[in-house]
């Protein structure tokens, strides 16, 4: 029993966004929801689609420290980066861990435990 290895494909769900200010119309992206398919890679028949949310960090301090100079409107916003600000808050371990769970028990994931 182990964790499985799965293939990832990602596709955009959503945006959350908050204006800059009372004052500032700007909308920030607070978090990111993607729609994450996990496939087996010992076995394809083991599939799972989950919408998945990440919070994006440091978009709070924008409103006290101003935009970065590479700020990304939102009318500019492509779904490849809004999914690779996703990739960058979920690593590939933790998706392995949180599918195997799903698809086979807690068992596979943490063999010293059973569930209760």
């Amino acid at each position: 029993m182990a964790i499985h290895n799965f293939n990832y494909t990602y596709t955009l769900d959503s945006i959350n966004t908050i204006p800059l200010s009372m004052t500032d119309n700007t909308l920030i992206v607070k978090n990111v929801c993607v729609e994450v398919t996990a496939v087996d890679q010992a076995d394809n028949t083991q599939t799972m689609t989950e919408k998945m949310y990440a919070s994006l960090s440091g978009v709070y301090s924008y409103k006290t420290d101003g935009l970065p100079e590479d700020f990304i409107l939102v009318e500019d916003l492509t779904n490849d980066k809004a999914i690779e600000w996703y990739q960058a808050t979920t690593t590939t371990q933790d998706l392995d861990a949180y599918f195997t769970w799903q698809l086979y028990g807690w068992e596979e994931v943490d063999p010293t435990r059973s569930e209760e």
